[in-house]
């Protein structure tokens, strides 16, 4: 039985050694084989020949130095034999700016968008990204990426009065006086305020509240004017006529140049008139045919009438 034994731990041996022998034959045949590699490198294809017994020992070989963000296959590891292709896809550095801070960092070929997922960086819906999400990752691209957000806020505002104007017959021609005072009111506004990196940027308002209404201001202005050096309280357009027929006015008057014939319920008698055309003149006269907006302005001659004739004349009614 001790025998049998021996003999087995003498066979297990002998085989141990013939694996061992036949192993690190085969490494030194395949150390010493020159095999043939396929090397793609971002897409460029080359054929290099080699005795490196891994892909790690071959990247060496060639002064191939990767970073961890590059792309390998197969693994390092990976013994070559001829035929073995060897793939890499160099990253590309970029630059992140956001959050206030700056960033270095790598990442294969792809969409910016990509590149952020694959560093968790979290895009809400109203940031902006520059360049956007859907841009192609290239060499020394810098990425910006602005938070935007929103907020309200409340402010009381002055709000303007309101100038009204009236007419006032009692002042003196050009004047005006401040018959009330104004006053402004106040509103309560509310903005929504985006912001972009904490800053303002825009601001839009979604309320407006009345607190206390304007007071408006009343100015009143004179009615009256200026003509010829003497101030009228209002005018309007006659039509002239004119008369020369001497004899008393119907305000016992004599009938004379600056004397004019009137509808006393337009224009009472005694009144100070200016006459476009005519000049200055009293209402002393009356007349048939003088009814509402008609006069009859007194002239010397006939052929002063004639020249005259009928026409439509501004009459200023003059103050006392």
């Amino acid at each position: 039985m001790v025998k049998i034994l021996a003999k087995y731990k003498m066979l297990i041996a002998t085989l141990g050694l013939l694996l061992l022998v036949v192993t690190l034959g085969w490494i030194m045949v395949t150390q010493l084989t020159t095999k043939e590699v396929r090397l793609i490198v971002d897409g460029q294809v080359s054929k290099c020949e080699t005795q490196s017994y891994t892909v790690d020992e071959f990247l060496e070989e060639k002064e191939i130095h990767l970073v961890k963000e590059d792309s390998l296959s197969p693994k390092a590891d990976t013994t070559i034999t001829d035929g073995t292709e060897v793939k890499i896809i160099k990253s590309l550095p970029f630059t992140l700016q956001a959050d206030g801070k700056e960033r270095e960092l790598r990442a294969l070929p792809q969409t910016i968008g990509e590149a952020l997922e694959q560093y968790d960086v979290e895009v809400g819906e109203a940031d902006k990204v520059t360049p956007s999400l859907s841009e192609p990752l290239t060499a020394g691209t810098e990425i910006v990426i602005n938070r935007i957000t929103t907020g309200t806020e409340e402010v009381l505002v002055d709000t303007d009065f309101k100038t009204k104007t009236t007419g006032d017959g009692s002042l003196p021609a050009g004047t005006s006086k401040v018959v009330q005072k104004g006053r402004k009111g106040q509103d309560r506004v509310t903005y929504e305020i985006t912001y972009s990196d904490g800053e303002e940027i825009s601001r839009k308002e979604i309320k407006r509240e009345t607190v206390t209404k304007p007071k408006t201001k009343v100015v009143a202005k004179s009615t009256r004017g200026m003509i010829a050096g003497a101030e009228y309280t209002k005018k309007f357009t006659v039509k002239a006529y004119s008369y020369c027929v001497k004899g008393t006015t119907a305000s016992g008057t004599t009938a004379r140049e600056g004397v004019i014939a009137v509808d006393p319920s337009v224009i009472p008698l005694g009144t100070k008139v200016y006459v476009e055309g005519y000049g200055f003149a009293t209402a002393e006269d009356t007349g048939g045919n003088i009814k509402g907006n008609t006069i009859d302005v007194y002239k010397n001659t006939e052929s002063e009438c004639l020249n005259w004739g009928v026409r439509n004349v501004t009459i200023y009614i003059l103050s006392d």
